[in-house]
């Protein structure tokens, strides 16, 4: 199996004590990015002037921001509720500056916060169209890590991880296993798999297998050393997808070509640089 596949570009390690083998795989901390707590779409001029009452000098200055004669502003369609962005700005709002500079583009977005945080420190001014009046709102990024993964497991070629925070913030259903952190999410199912011959599509999340919940990977590993599914030749996988829709696979399961397999991501003994170190478990 390559690592190649799950997002890395080396070969997985074939010894859980082998800190060597892993590396090539060594990996900085965790950094931590700042982000904006909201969505956009985009706005043609055309619209922003009919429906939103932007002004003409506006629409022009805008006009003499865009790239390629696309004519189209910015529109808040979303604000993350208890973010940073919660009270400042609002769905509906028309960007029209950010720390004195017009954009039409989310870079353009990024770069003017870029700019201004380095030279005024956190809070940025916008000025922004709500409800046809122009008015001015400053805007303060969060600071989140990122997102990195930690841990997860291959189980009959899904691959597995707790729900990631753009996931759970995409929409959907909100149940406890679509919470960031909380869950098993799969995003890919390896060709040729239990999981794919039997008809399992990506993404949506595994909640139980047989009769057991599978809440967590920690959960997962925990039946699979218990020995909860030895000696089952068929495992009925219980999945959701990504509209809530629930399905039942029976997967005959393949412990010798698809073992159940997992990666964490870890410190070296020797240092401060973390890699990751591979492992099978005995189904």
């Amino acid at each position: 199996m390559m690592l190649g596949q799950l997002g890395f570009s080396c070969s997985s390690c074939s010894d859980a004590s082998s800190l060597e083998a892993c590396k090539d795989l060594a990996l900085l901390p965790s950094a931590r990015v700042p982000t904006l707590d909201c969505e956009f779409e985009e706005l043609s001029l055309a619209k922003a002037r009919r429906d939103r009452g932007m002004s003409p000098d506006s629409a022009k200055e805008l006009a003499g921001s865009c790239a390629a004669g696309r004519r189209q502003a910015l529109m808040v369609s979303r604000v993350t509720t208890e973010g940073c962005c919660d009270g400042s700005l609002m769905q509906g709002d028309v960007v029209l500056r950010v720390g004195g500079q017009p954009v039409t583009r989310p870079r353009d977005v990024e770069r003017a916060m870029q700019n201004c945080r380095e030279v005024d420190g956190e809070d940025v001014v916008w000025k922004v169209l709500r409800a046809r009046k122009t008015v001015e709102t400053r805007v303060r990024p969060s600071s989140r890590g990122s997102d990195g993964t930690e841990h997860f497991i291959v189980f009959n070629g899904l691959v597995l991880r707790p729900t990631l925070r753009a996931v759970a913030e995409r929409g959907g259903p909100a149940l406890p296993h679509t919470l960031p952190g909380k869950g098993l999410y799969f995003w890919y199912v390896f060709p040729g798999s239990p999981a794919n011959t039997f008809g399992v599509l990506a993404p949506g999340w595994l909640v139980q297998v047989n009769d057991e919940p599978t809440t967590s990977v920690e959960r997962l590993l925990e039946l699979v050393e218990a020995g909860a599914f030895r000696g089952c030749e068929w495992l009925r996988c219980h999945t959701m997808d990504s509209d809530g829709r629930p399905t039942v696979h029976a997967l005959q399961a393949d412990t010798v070509f698809w073992p159940t397999m997992g990666l964490t991501r870890t410190r070296q003994e020797s240092g401060d640089a973390l890699c990751w170190v591979r492992r099978e478990y005995e189904v």
